[in-house]
């Protein structure tokens, strides 16, 4: 029988560090969780018992080459750089083993080791060039698990699905269970690149679309993201903003103060370009699985604002269709919740049955490539305003 697993029992920062409190125990030694974003880089450390006992956060020191993985492919194209961004992110990794080590009394226990991550993100740590993730046809030269070192301890990796659906989306789908369910099962990614899986046992879509910044910290200063859904969804009920973004009068020039902040007419129009993007990659995999929005079971909104989102806020600002607000449940950093139950299932287990499982969800995925979709810009176009 299909269990979904419950993210909700995690805790959460508002930087998208969001530690996976999972109650299963692993046979022997620690379990240490890596989930390598392109904003965020998280860890988290857990015993044999599946108590966490330290968790790590910090930005991802590949900013100043750019905010999405096509400005850090582009940046990549030299190999100096591409070397900078391969040891910047390796300090910030042996960094965080480091201050996590700390809360292990003994340096010869047994550390399992897993790391998620998008497809860019893993070539750039791996030092490979990243260019033919970011032209067609978008192979994937490198589709096997990672498998490398840190700190002594071998440090394995989910295998990526494609060049935009990577190994932190494949931990989403091997530990909500939606490879063995029965039900249709929803799972969108609001992050920098927003993506969006939908399927079940029989069938598993995926899509890619860069979402820029507003589900990442916020378009407007200050605002985190899931605060942007919320308050864009009572502006919307006041009649304060209009179905194209339009702030009412006087407040189009100089915002206006909802929730203790303020809102300004650019911090909504990058929202919509956002949520326009998500809503017509879920409204193409809908068409592309031939299912209508009602036979959806359940509708998973990950990431680091996924465990913040209001789901009746998401589908009141055309986020999500309108009868899927009641199906929705945040389910928060299922990239770094996923990661720890695979350290802990090959601590168990071993890696060859894991490796089995991952063999068997990648046979089921069918990824759909949005730039080249017929009705992309259609539908994006569409989605833009805010209609439900």
């Amino acid at each position: 029988m299909h269990i979904l697993v419950n993210f909700l029992t995690l805790s959460a920062d508002r930087q998208g560090c969001v530690p996976f409190h999972a109650h299963k125990a692993c046979s022997e030694g620690y379990i240490l969780a890596v989930d390598l974003g392109t904003t965020t880089i998280a860890m988290c450390l857990t015993d044999a018992g599946g108590r966490e006992v330290g968790s790590f956060c910090k930005p991802n020191p590949q900013y100043p080459w750019g905010r999405d993985v096509l400005s850090r492919i582009e940046a990549a194209g030299d190999l100096e750089v591409r070397l900078q961004l391969q040891r910047c992110v390796w300090q910030v990794l042996q960094e965080g083993y480091e201050a996590l080590s700390k809360q292990i009394p003994d340096k010869e226990t047994a550390v399992t080791v897993l790391l998620s991550g998008n497809t860019t993100m893993i070539y750039l740590l791996q030092g490979y060039d990243p260019a033919e993730l970011g032209r067609a046809p978008f192979r994937v030269s490198h589709p096997e698990m990672l498998k490398t070192e840190l700190c002594g301890h071998t440090m394995y990796g989910f295998p990526p699905l494609s060049a935009f659906v990577g190994g932190d989306i494949l931990a989403g789908i091997w530990s909500c269970g939606m490879w063995q369910s029965e039900k249709i099962v929803l799972l969108v990614d609001l992050g920098t690149n927003g993506e969006i899986v939908l399927g079940n046992r029989h069938k598993i879509l995926t899509c890619a679309t860069a979402a820029g910044p507003a589900f990442e910290g916020g378009p407007c200063r200050d605002v985190w993201g899931a605060d942007m859904v919320s308050l864009t969804a009572e502006l919307l009920k006041r009649g304060l903003v209009d179905e194209t973004g339009l702030l009412a009068e006087p407040y189009f020039e100089q915002g206006i103060q909802i929730g203790g902040v303020k809102l300004t007419q650019a911090a909504i129009r990058t929202l919509q370009l956002a949520k326009g993007a998500i809503r017509a990659g879920v409204e193409l995999l809908l068409k592309e699985y031939d299912c209508e929005p009602s036979e959806v079971g359940q509708v998973l909104l990950a990431g680091g604002m996924g465990y913040y989102i209001q789901p009746t806020a998401a589908a009141a600002i055309g986020l999500l269709p309108a009868e899927m607000a009641d199906k929705a449940v945040a389910v928060g950093n299922t990239a770094l919740g996923g990661a720890l139950e695979a350290a802990r299932f090959i601590s168990n287990e071993g890696v060859e049955s894991l490796q089995g499982q991952w063999g068997q969800i990648k046979q089921l995925v069918h990824h759909v490539n949005l730039a080249e979709h017929r009705d992309f810009e259609r539908q994006y176009i569409r989605f833009l305003d805010f209609v439900v």
